[in-house]
């Protein structure tokens, strides 16, 4: 797999640490300069990527920084050949509350209004921002990721689900709009993974127990964690998928089926 993404430039938001970091490392083994961007500091993904990528500051929820995190790699590299568009408002960080469990009639207006913002409003952005470039070469990837809590309908998370569920959505409407552009747009759907933000949330609620009632219903019976997504999605973002497009390809263990 060292090979697959050589000469490829693939942006990576949501960078600098957990799942967007191990997005960002797995692409970069696989050959792919990397440009690390994130509203946190993403020097120790930029550090652990040998070279082969850069760090850029991205607020998803402004497009102005958007266009400068696509002018960034255009400046630098010459071409954005992918993006995988990680960011997102799940666990508590430094700038968002994460995804407070509560019945869906006590989710404040204004944090109902974040969650979409960052979640939503955050994909449109990136993805108007690399669209330009990705026309103008006559190829693109572009992996938005949703979450298999939109196959499973979880209570007290509306918000987030939903959210991720409009994701999901807004892929099958780029892979009809960009396909004839030659862009591929496809959603990876994890699971519950353990990662420090899948943590936080369950301390924050009280609802340690998620862990076990995900690792019960997954057929391969263990718990999900970061690395078990970077093989899809080097997959999504590398030649071996050039005849997928509109596609919800889910990374769970075998915890939801899709499809007949």
């Amino acid at each position: 797999m060292a090979d697959l993404l050589q000469d490829r430039v693939i942006i990576v938001t949501g960078a600098a640490r957990g799942i967007g970091q191990a997005y960002a490392l797995g692409l970069a083994a696989a050959g792919a300069t990397v440009v690390a961007a994130d509203i946190l500091d993403c020097a120790e993904t930029v550090g652990r990527l040998e070279g082969r990528g850069m760090g850029v500051k991205l607020d998803v929820t402004d497009m102005q920084s958007c266009a400068a995190m696509a002018d960034a790699a255009l400046k630098a590299h010459g071409r954005i050949d992918g993006i995988i568009n990680n960011a997102a408002m799940f666990g508590p960080s430094a700038v968002t509350p994460g995804a407070e469990m509560m019945a869906f009639d006590q989710i404040p207006e204004d944090t109902w209004t974040k969650m979409m913002t960052v979640n939503i409003t955050g994909v449109w952005h990136a993805c108007k921002a690399v669209a330009p470039a990705m026309r103008k070469q006559g190829y693109g990837k572009i992996v938005n990721i949703s979450s298999n809590t939109i196959q499973l309908g979880n209570p007290n998370l509306l918000h987030y689900v939903v959210s991720k569920g409009a994701v999901a959505t807004m892929t099958r409407c780029l892979a009809r709009e960009l396909g004839p552009a030659g862009i591929r747009v496809n959603t990876l759907v994890p699971g519950f993974i353990q990662s420090q933000a899948s943590k936080d949330i369950m301390r924050v609620n009280h609802a340690e127990g998620i862990t076990d009632a995900m690792k019960a219903i997954c057929s391969l019976g263990r718990e999900q964690y970061a690395d078990d997504l970077v093989g899809t999605a080097v997959y999504l973002c590398s030649a071996l998928s050039d005849f997928v497009s509109g596609q919800m390809i889910s990374v769970d263990g075998g915890a939801c089926f899709t499809g007949m």
